[in-house]
């Protein structure tokens, strides 16, 4: 068994090399991203006047051996005196024996109008890339006794790492019935070289651009529906998703999603529950279904939300509040 999963690894691996170079991959993929902008956008900090804390958790495609496995943390806040918001966020992605962890501060001016907001910012910060060669074999190497040897110069014996910094930015419209938002990460276009004995692996961390589109739909009544689109384009592929949450008062929601990547390949079916703890408190569950060519081979994917936030408008008017970007 374990030959088996080392092979899958090196495979993995294999799939991202090419001309000694390791081709980035799209952002950490997030089902909550589509209804949680902010996880893409840094011009959300501070948006909707409140403090905020999101965490997320993802396991994706269970049962394959590498399969991704994602973190997010993001705290922001309104600052008055600032005129916008500020936040800092934290990202996990492991793929396989690689991992790319993101470290970000980030900054958003935020201009009113008399019945919306536009939030415009940037977020900076390193990205710590490593690639765990420990856990690989070549077919070409010797694995006997004491001896550990992949007979391949662009493949590590070991843990390497390195770090990089990076840059993104966006732009986000939000007022009582819709959001839209546009976002562009890895703007520095920044690369990351793994130091081997003898050659370099290189990460290329091409551009990736995002845009949401998001609307509230409340008559009045207990029932509340918010359709969302949000795309995202590495200059090479397309991905898209659709959504829809249904909610119950501020009780709880639940709702459905579509994934599909460039224009003839559907990807997943998305599966939404969530409930409102309390005033401040949010918890979601997605549950995604594979409609790849994987599906045969993996029991779908899991993520779980957790949302706090304390509204830093308590006195203002009612007809002055505008609708959080979350739910």
């Amino acid at each position: 068994m374990k030959k088996v999963q080392r092979s899958i690894l090196f495979l993995i691996l294999i799939f991202f090399i090419s001309e000694q170079k390791i081709c980035a991959q799209q952002l950490p993929q997030f089902a909550y991203g589509s209804v949680n902008p902010e996880f893409y956008n840094t011009a959300v900090s501070g948006i909707a006047k409140t403090i905020n804390a999101s965490a997320i958790g993802r396991t994706q495609w269970v049962n394959i051996t590498g399969h991704p496995i994602s973190q997010a943390l993001i705290f922001s806040s309104y600052i008055q005196k600032l005129r916008g918001g500020v936040g800092l966020s934290i990202m996990n992605n492991q793929q396989g024996v690689q991992r790319n962890t993101y470290a970000m501060i980030g900054y958003s001016y935020i201009i009113e109008t008399k019945k919306s907001r536009i939030g415009i910012g940037a977020r900076a910060g390193i990205i710590q890339s490593s690639l765990n060669g420990s856990e690989l074999k070549s077919p070409e190497g010797n694995y006997y006794s004491n001896i550990f040897d992949h007979n391949d110069p662009f493949l590590p014996l070991n843990l390497v790492s390195s770090s990089t910094p990076d840059l993104s930015a966006g732009i986000f419209l939000l007022n009582k019935h819709i959001s839209i938002g546009v976002a562009g990460a890895h703007l520095l276009q920044s690369k990351i070289n793994y130091q081997l004995p003898s050659n370099n692996l290189q990460l290329n961390l091409e551009r990736n651009l995002s845009a949401s589109v998001s609307i509230n739909i409340n008559k009045g009544g207990p029932l509340f529906f918010k359709p969302s689109i949000f795309a995202k384009y590495d200059f090479n592929n397309l991905q898209s998703e659709t959504s829809l949450l249904i909610g119950y008062k501020k009780i709880g929601w639940i709702g459905f999603g579509y994934r599909g990547l460039s224009t003839n390949h559907s990807d997943a079916l998305i599966g939404f529950i969530g409930l409102r703890a309390n005033d401040n408190l949010l918890i979601g569950y997605a549950y995604e279904y594979s409609l790849s060519k994987l599906s045969s081979a993996n029991d779908g994917s899991h993520e779980l939300m957790l949302n706090y936030s304390i509204s830093l408008t308590r006195d203002a008017k009612p007809d002055k509040i505008i609708f959080t970007p979350r739910f």
